[in-house]
């Protein structure tokens, strides 16, 4: 079967590339997510072109959109709502779905037993999420099952959310979360890592805290086999953090970084899209 060009839709970043048979991305690119959504379609038509115009094209998107990738609702980035964010070229083509839930199916085996459960936490500029069970995503009634980024958690309480509501998980652990909290909410590339840990320690426990709360909650509500941790913040020192006090919490689900790095949603979208066609 020929490539899929596979695109990462992102709060903060756009990512695009071709996903082999293998699953092997090439071709990667990132930038910036463009301001607008016309912006956007200019940018992923060119990259589309350039890449030999793939007849497989898959979506992983963390707004929530159409089948035909008109934005629905992002709150992150409410200037892309109502409107398309594909050229018109993929009118029909393109398979959409979101990037949490492309995530976990990039992080569920291709050789797992048909009993075996997996679930992945996208930690970025927001949190998705996504599960496979039976081999299957789970879904929902919307398409929109586990929106764990909006999981009321302890350790949030009184943190406003960009949903609206306050106590989110998203609100204390993501990365636009944190450069709130300390000042830096419209600089993308601010590092915390970089921070003296005075500064930066106390609100990365309180993040921790609040991720190890939102899975001791799915774990016991789905008990996974498999539970992966990918995002930009998720693959960052935040991970020992995090696991740290996960172990304490989840008991024998061992959390480990996603097996696909920052491709996850690239891969898993690419698999959505190969598997609808098959």
């Amino acid at each position: 079967m020929s490539a899929v060009f596979a695109v990462d839709l992102g709060a903060s970043f756009l990512r695009m590339g071709t996903v082999d048979d293998d699953e092997r991305v090439t071709r990667h690119t990132r930038l910036p997510t463009p301001a607008t959504p016309a912006d956007c379609a200019k940018v992923l038509r060119a990259a589309w072109r350039a890449a030999g115009r793939p007849e497989l094209v898959a979506i992983a998107t963390a707004p929530l959109c159409d089948r035909t990738g008109r934005v629905l609702r992002w709150p992150n980035r409410p200037d892309y709502e109502g409107q398309p964010i594909v050229p018109g070229e993929w009118a029909g083509r393109a398979f959409i779905l979101d990037d949490g839930h492309a995530a976990a199916l990039a992080a569920h085996r291709r050789s797992a037993s048909a009993d075996e459960i997996t679930v992945s936490l996208q930690i970025g500029t927001g949190i998705g999420a996504g599960a496979v069970v039976g081999g299957q995503l789970l879904l929902g009634r919307s398409a929109s099952a586990m929106a764990i980024g909006h999981l009321k958690v302890p350790s949030a309480a009184g943190l406003a959310c960009s949903c609206g509501a306050t106590g989110c998980l998203q609100a204390a652990a993501s990365g636009r979360a944190l450069r709130r909290q300390l000042g830096e909410e419209h600089n993308p590339r601010f590092n915390i890592f970089a921070m003296a840990p005075a500064a930066a320690g106390p609100i990365l426990d309180r993040a921790a805290d609040a991720v190890a709360e939102a899975l001791a909650v799915i774990v016991k509500l789905i008990d996974p086999h498999h539970l992966a941790i990918g995002g930009s913040l998720g693959l960052s020192p935040f991970f020992e953090l995090c696991t740290a006090r996960c172990v304490a919490d989840i008991g024998e689900v061992v959390p480990v970084r996603h097996p696909a790095g920052p491709h996850a949603p690239l891969v898993g979208a690419a698999r959505a899209a190969r598997e609808v066609t098959t």
